[in-house]
């Protein structure tokens, strides 16, 4: 008989699937967050309560729609000693991650996003072909893939039991484990140190945010550089973002928070970018070894705006609720008059965000009965709470729709030109920041 060698993904997977079976007999329990996880300091104080709202990527099969669902807490909480703000209520991770709907490559705005974060890292680490990357949270490898076109050796790690298999799929080296400092030795010994490690949306998801430093301290190479993206606090406060909060999110990062973390393991931040019009205002923050690279001017300018803000006290934090709530108010008057006037309305973007603005608002399939969304894994499934059907744009001709809210309006622009693509000429609610009727201005041209 002939043995084929196994390669270093599949002889780590038989190890991580040892793993995971002892994390899926874990404890299932939420557990309260009474200090902050970034410096420690008990000094907290609560400012946004969104009630007990179901997990917001727990979508529900037709069968499924007679059973409760489990809901926890979502509050969000600011410490004063540092900045951070961070959920009231850590839910376990095996509730959220195991099968994971949500898919990186699914809105072209984001695959773009990542060829030119791939370009960037290149460039600023200098990389030459053959260098090792590695993304963590790597979902489908939608953001290794433009690094291993440009002749980079690329590995993932990825929990979601259905994403990671794909990427393999995809030729995109993926373990499916949650990272962790030994997950990060076993990589540095089987592949090497990584010259760049990336972690885009996933930071905000970590509990033990030392823990994933630690990981990185691991395995990073010497000279190597760090690459993190997270939802700006900023953009969430000034904005009226609230629906970007939800039991995934545990941290809602500002530089000052990040800078203190990164101190307490001999790292530091030595450049930032913005992105305003991703996710809603997306932070790219550049780390690496302590000493190493200077840090750039435009990194001071934002650590003075967020000071100007005043990231640590209480007064900016409060404001944003009360627009909160008076959004609510005004986007449900808003459905209840289109309601009286027998408008059909539906929703565009099953997404996280959406499923929190819904629950939170109380808005149900009565009033809004379908959501479109572009991706097929959800089509077919329930939204979690509301239980608005989930189906393709292609049924949006086919009725006679007035309304669409705009549930995902982080890729506002994108949704409106593929409802004109269909010949949908009616109008659109955009619900951030502030509750509105949106016309297309393009059909009134």
């Amino acid at each position: 008989m002939i043995r084929t060698e196994q390669t270093p993904i599949q002889t780590l997977q038989k190890k991580y699937s040892r793993l995971r079976r002892l994390q899926d007999r874990a404890t299932l329990s939420s557990k309260n967050q009474t200090s902050c996880r970034v410096c420690g300091s008990k000094s907290l104080k609560t400012y946004l309560e969104l009630g007990k709202t179901p997990l917001a990527n727990s979508y529900l099969t037709e069968a499924q729609l007679s059973d409760s669902e489990f809901k926890e807490t979502l509050s969000l909480q600011l410490c004063r000693t540092c900045g951070l703000s961070q959920l009231t209520k850590v839910v376990a991770p095996e509730r959220m991650y195991k099968n994971y709907l949500y898919v990186s490559s699914t809105p072209a705005t984001f695959r773009d996003h990542c060829a030119e974060l791939a370009k960037t890292a290149i460039s600023v680490a200098a990389l030459e072909p053959g260098s090792l990357v590695l993304d963590i949270a790597s979902n489908d490898g939608c953001l290794l893939s433009p690094f291993q076109k440009s002749g980079m050796r690329v590995v993932g790690v990825e929990p979601a039991e259905n994403l990671a298999p794909e990427a393999n799929r995809r030729n995109i080296p993926t373990l499916c484990v949650y990272w962790s400092p030994s997950v990060a030795r076993d990589i540095a010994e089987n592949f090497g140190s990584p010259q760049v490690i990336t972690s885009t949306n996933v930071l905000a998801h970590v509990d033990d945010v030392h823990s994933f430093v630690k990981g990185i301290e691991a395995c990073l190479a010497p000279r190597g550089v760090w690459i993190i993206e997270v939802p700006y606090v900023l953009d969430f406060i000034r904005e009226n973002e609230f629906d970007t909060a939800y039991h995934e999110h545990l941290s809602y990062f500002n530089l000052h928070a990040m800078a203190h973390l990164l101190e307490m393991h001999q790292f530091s931040l030595f450049d930032v970018d913005y992105f305003p019009d991703l996710h809603g205002g997306t932070l790219r923050m550049y780390a690496a070894r302590t000493g190493l690279y200077p840090p750039r001017p435009r990194l001071e300018s934002f650590l003075k705006k967020e000071t100007a803000f005043g990231v640590k006290r209480e007064a900016p934090y409060a404001a944003f609720a009360k627009r909160v709530y008076a959004n609510k108010k005004k986007l449900m008057s808003l459905l209840a008059r289109l309601r009286r006037e027998k408008k059909v309305v539906w929703a565009y973007g099953a997404s996280a965000k959406g499923n929190t603005l819904l629950n939170f608002f109380g808005i149900t399939s009565q009033a809004v009965p379908v959501v479109i969304d572009d991706n097929p894994k959800k089509w077919k499934y329930y939204t979690p709470g509301s239980r608005m059907r989930i189906t393709g744009i292609e049924e949006l001709p086919k009725n006679n729709v007035d309304y669409l809210l705009l549930l995902a309006w982080n890729f506002k622009d994108e949704i409106m030109s593929r409802c004109r693509a269909t010949g949908y000429r009616q109008s659109y609610l955009l619900p951030i920041p502030q509750a509105r009727i949106l016309e297309d201005k393009v059909n009134q041209s």
